[in-house]
């Protein structure tokens, strides 16, 4: 039997971290309607039918506020290449529109937040329930729109390997998604 080390529960402890949180950015509406942008890590989808995500937040941050206030929001899902730009942006002072972490707005399909025209992709969403653990919540959305950028749906490599999606693993430290397995199925 392999010898097994105990971790405490709190996950900022955690080194090797056991669980990953792709690395996205979720853009909101402030309450004077220009937009917000901040880092998160903590997402995942939840339900096929309807599409639902499930969004870890703080209720003291503008990302929570803004949810719980308009009732929509967007996901971003950022490439390698944005990972200094994610990792300054969360130093940055509250209401942080998009343009203050140098990305360019582009209009959302079906909701007023913007997506970021430097990411990949972008699930818009629209609010359907909270979650709360004291100030931490779960913030439920459901997907809307979901738009990713034509040329990486047009390669002839490896689509995820166009994305190079990046995954918090612990404090300063991010992995990234750089190709994918196929499992080999026997039709029957």
């Amino acid at each position: 039997m392999k010898e097994k080390v105990d971790f405490d529960l709190d996950k900022r402890t955690w080194h090797p971290s056991p669980l990953l949180g792709q690395i996205v950015l979720v853009t909101t509406v402030n309450k004077d309607g220009s937009s917000n942008i901040a880092p998160k890590s903590w997402i995942s989808m939840m339900v096929l039918k309807p599409p639902i995500l499930a969004l870890g937040c703080n209720l003291k941050h503008h990302t929570a506020q803004n949810i719980l206030a308009n009732r929509e929001f967007v996901v971003n899902v950022p490439g390698v290449e944005l990972t200094q730009t994610i990792w300054h942006s969360h130093k940055l002072p509250h209401p942080r529109p998009v343009e203050a972490v140098g990305l360019t707005p582009i209009p959302a399909v079906k909701v007023q937040p913007p997506r970021i025209d430097e990411c990949k992709a972008h699930l818009e969403c629209v609010f359907d329930q909270c979650v709360s653990y004291g100030d931490e919540v779960i913030l439920l959305g459901q997907i809307v729109a979901v738009s990713v950028d034509k040329s990486i749906c047009d390669a002839a490599a490896d689509v995820y390997a166009q994305m190079r999606m990046v995954c918090f693993l612990e404090n300063a430290t991010y992995g990234i998604i750089e190709y994918a397995n196929r499992l080999e199925t026997a039709n029957t």
